[in-house]
C-alpha cells in the first residue's frame, strides 16, 4: 500500500479534485465557495477562485474550460459572500460565468461525456426527500436533457474508459449503478456493485478499474471490471473520504479529498518537501 500524504489542510470541506490537461491539480472547497488551485508536489495554494454558493464537482471540456458543479450553497453553509443559483459555471482564469441554473435544485458531481456534453448529477440538497437525476448539457446550444432519473441520491459519476458505460453513484443504495451509452440513448443495466458505504465521488484508474470514494466507511473500495470487490484503499476512522482523481503524467497518482480536516491527501511517490512528506497520522494530529 502506498503511503498516504497530506498535501494541504484548513482549506474548508473538500471536494470534486480534477487534474487537468495542463498539469494543474484543482480543488473545491464547498465551505468557503472557492475553486482552488494547489501545487500537487508541495500542496501550497497557487490560486484561489470565489464561486460563491457551493462548488462542489469539477470537470475539464475538450476546450480546456473548467466546469463547475455549483449546489447553490444549499448543501452546507458557506462562508462565501458571493451568491451563486444550484447550476453550472465555467471559470475563465478568475472569471466565474454563469452557465445553467433554470430547474436545477442541488448539482453535485459532473464529467465530461463521450459526446462533448457536460453530464451531472442532480440529488438536490441531502435534506430532501424523492430520487434524483443524472443530465446532460451541450455548451454547443445550451440544451439541457433529463438522461436518468428515480436515483435514491445520486452523486459521483463516471463513464468508462472506452465511453460505452456510464456509472452513476447511488449513495443511499450503497450501491453504483450501470448504465449503457450508444452515443443517443442511455439504458440501464442495473447494480453494478454493492458497496460497504454509501459511494461519493467515483473514478477509473488506468487499468479499467472502478474506484469509489466512501466517506461514511472511511475507504475507497475498489471494484474490478465486473464489480466484484477487490482490496479496498483504507483510511483512519473520521478521514471522511469524499471525491477522488487520478493525477500526474502518468495517472498513477491517487488523489483524495478528506472533508475532515479540510484536507487533500495523495498516495503515490510524490515530491518530499515540508507539507508533502507528512504522514496522514501526523496530518490528522495537526489537523
Amino acid at each position: 500500500m502506498p503511503e498516504i500524504h497530506l498535501l494541504v489542510s484548513g482549506i474548508g470541506f473538500t471536494e470534486g479534485p480534477l487534474w487537468t490537461i495542463d498539469g494543474r491539480l484543482l480543488v473545491t472547497s464547498v465551505s468557503r465557495g472557492q475553486v482552488l488551485e494547489l501545487d500537487h508536489r508541495t500542496g501550497a495554494v497557487v490560486r484561489r477562485v470565489e464561486t460563491g454558493g457551493g462548488p462542489n464537482g469539477l470537470a475539464e471540456d475538450e476546450h480546456g474550460r473548467v466546469w463547475v458543479a455549483q449546489n447553490g450553497g444549499s448543501v452546507r453553509p458557506s462562508s462565501s459572500r458571493r451568491a451563486a443559483a444550484p447550476g453550472l459555471q465555467t471559470l475563465l482564469g478568475d472569471t466565474v460565468l454563469d452557465a445553467v441554473s433554470t430547474g436545477l435544485r442541488a448539482p453535485n458531481d459532473l464529467v465530461r461525456g463521450p459526446d462533448g456534453r457536460i453530464w451531472f448529477t442532480d440529488p438536490g440538497s441531502p435534506h430532501e426527500e424523492g430520487p434524483g437525476e443524472v443530465y446532460a448539457y451541450d455548451p454547443r446550444d445550451g440544451r439541457l436533457e433529463v438522461m436518468a432519473e428515480g436515483i435514491d441520491f445520486p452523486n459521483g459519476l463516471a463513464f468508462a474508459l472506452d465511453g460505452t458505460q456510464l456509472f452513476v453513484a447511488a449513495t443511499r443504495e450503497r450501491r453504483v449503478l450501470r448504465y449503457s451509452w450508444d452515443g443517443h440513448a442511455l439504458r440501464r443495466d442495473g447494480v453494478f456493485a454493492e458497496l460497504p458505504g454509501g459511494p461519493d465521488g467515483l473514478a477509473f484508474d488506468v487499468e479499467g478499474r472502478l474506484y469509489a470514494a466512501l466517506p461514511d466507511a472511511d475507504q475507497i473500495a475498489v471494484t474490478d471490471a465486473d464489480g466484484s470487490l477487490l482490496a479496498p484503499v483504507p483510511f483512519p476512522a473520521g478521514t471522511f473520504p469524499t471525491n477522488l482523481c487520478f493525477a500526474g503524467s502518468a495517472r498513477d497518482t491517487l488523489v483524495v479529498t478528506a472533508a475532515k480536516g479540510g484536507r487533500v491527501l495523495a498516495l503515490a511517490e510524490v515530491a518530499t518537501g515540508p507539507t508533502a512528506s507528512r504522514s496522514l497520522g501526523e496530518a490528522r494530529r495537526r489537523a
